[in-house]
């Protein structure tokens, strides 16, 4: 664009002397030429014979003599000639000119008369530091290096005084420059890197669209990608740390979840034991801690569970309490009717023995006397409703059993639970205390059996007159007597021998009872 503006500005300034058809003012356009910037001098150079010129190795071939602007211009006063139009035929290969001390790009403009005939050329002399005076001041310029080659790969300018003995792109062979000839005969523009990490020189070239050269530019390697290789270095080290303190952050957050999980397996695992311990700090609220406060409300759950589950099991055996809690009705209030066997057993005389000792030695003794009889009962699947003071009702349930069986089993207890007192008297008389005596009733029957209670307090266990029957057939039983319901015998008198029979009179029974005392009682 800067070398295009006096070639621009001297067609204009023709065309309108032309039309005025003043030669005198031709002075004028020199002078306007002139006081363009980057432009060093201006000249017409007259031909006065009528040969062509012509153009070679850039240079213009004067074959006529040279005439003054001036002395022209009094030719024209004379008739001799006149100037109707003038136009760019070409712009000639510049001439570079070091006779001032700085470089310059020379450019002939073909003057012509009215019938197309050459009778002059206009020569326009402009620094070259000017025409690459915006590329020098670019950024990433550094070496203040350039050049310009026409389509033969001649030199037409550079800024490297140390190339002025050079004519040629490639003269010298050097690897870069005959890189670039390769580049620049399949492209327009490109950029070319000598060998070496980092490139020791790096060239970038573009050929200009309205004049036929080709600007070049070189720059040391290290200087033009100082700051590519600053900005790579730093943004590898500013990843490296971002990586390193994303992998911290990580190995910090996931640490912290491995470890919660870990810990959260190894208590889940003693909870399947039965092993709770103490509850899991949850020290986030992000899911992990919404895992462990879960898991904290499962195992409050579970305790209150097993705490149901134990205290249930303390009247029957722990896997019979287990075989319960899975049945469809064990956990559910109110209940179904159904055939049970009821067995209730009692101390005789134990009230007037309490009267006797101290309360601390009374629950000892009881103490000791229901462990010995609670072992029993689970053993045979009893479900122990309650404790009257030394008084124990238990029941039977048959389940899928036949109820023949189940009175079997109340039997066997009965009988074990009369056995067992042997032992438990020897302890008595190793502890100095009185020997003592039990007696059973056992009865068959209808009863309600569920959960009996409200939804925040119930047990199970079973209501019905034959409870109340039991309990009056309990109390018809002497010292080690086991005594059974004539309801309860008729399902198995061809099996267990009786050693007394005998009608009864019971509180609350319209009519007398006839009761069977049951034989083969160990003592």
């Amino acid at each position: 664009m800067r070398l295009l503006k006096p070639i621009e500005l001297s067609e204009i300034l023709f065309k309108i002397f032309s039309k005025k058809n003043n030669g005198r003012d031709f002075d004028t356009i020199l002078k306007q030429l002139k006081g363009l910037e980057g432009v060093v001098d201006a000249n017409f150079v007259r031909i006065l014979n009528k040969e062509k010129d012509s153009i070679q190795d850039g240079s213009v071939m004067r074959s006529g003599s040279m005439m003054p602007a001036g002395r022209m211009m009094n030719m024209k006063d004379n008739g001799m000639m006149q100037f109707h139009h003038s136009r760019l035929l070409k712009i000639s290969s510049p001439v570079f000119d070091a006779d001032r001390g700085h470089k310059t790009v020379t450019l002939f403009l073909n003057i012509l008369t009215t019938g197309n005939e050459l009778i002059g050329k206009l020569e326009i002399k402009m620094s070259f530091d000017y025409l690459l005076k915006d590329i020098i001041k670019l950024g990433w310029w550094q070496s203040d290096m350039a050049c310009l080659v026409d389509q033969s790969l001649k030199y037409v300018a550079h800024t490297n005084m140390a190339m002025q003995g050079r004519y040629s792109l490639g003269g010298g062979k050097d690897p870069l420059e005959m890189a670039i000839i390769d580049e620049m005969k399949t492209k327009p523009s490109g950029t070319v890197k000598s060998s070496g990490h980092p490139p020791k020189m790096i060239a970038g070239f573009y050929k200009l669209d309205q004049i036929p050269w080709t600007i070049i530019l070189f720059a040391q390697g290290n200087k033009v990608l100082t700051r590519i290789t600053a900005y790579r270095n730093g943004f590898v080290l500013g990843s490296f740390i971002l990586m390193m303190i994303i992998l911290l952050l990580i190995r910090n957050h996931v640490g912290k979840t491995t470890d919660k999980i870990k810990i959260l397996s190894k208590n889940a695992q003693k909870v399947a034991k039965g092993e709770y311990g103490p509850p899991v700090e949850a020290d986030s609220r992000d899911e992990i801690g919404q895992l462990v406060n879960s898991y904290n409300s499962m195992v409050k759950g579970l305790k209150e569970r097993d705490f149901i589950r134990d205290s249930f099991g303390r009247y029957v055996d722990p896997e019979f309490a287990k075989f319960l809690l899975k049945h469809p009705d064990a956990g559910k209030l109110g209940g179904q009717r159904r055939e049970v066997v009821i067995m209730m057993s009692d101390i005789r005389g134990f009230t007037a023995l309490s009267e006797t000792f101290s309360p601390e030695i009374i629950i000892r003794v009881l103490n000791q006397y229901f462990s010995h009889m609670i072992t029993i009962i689970q053993r045979y699947n009893g479900i122990i409703v309650d404790f009257f003071g030394d008084a124990i009702l238990v029941f039977f349930e048959p389940f899928s059993d036949p109820i023949e069986d189940t009175i079997h089993y109340g039997l066997q207890c009965a009988n074990d639970m009369q056995a067992r007192m042997s032992e438990f008297n020897r302890e008595m008389k190793d502890e100095n205390l009185p020997q003592l005596h039990m007696g059973i009733g056992i009865n068959a029957g209808q009863v309600i059996v569920g959960n009996i209670g409200s939804a925040t307090r119930s047990k199970y266990g079973i209501v019905g007159s034959a409870v109340n029957i039991t309990s009056r057939i309990q109390a018809t039983a002497g010292k080690q007597e086991i005594v059974i319901s004539d309801t309860a015998y008729q399902y198995i008198k061809n099996e267990i021998p009786v050693e007394k029979t005998f009608d009864a009179v019971l509180k609350g029974v319209d009519a007398p009872m006839k009761l069977h005392i049951i034989k083969g009682i160990i003592d």
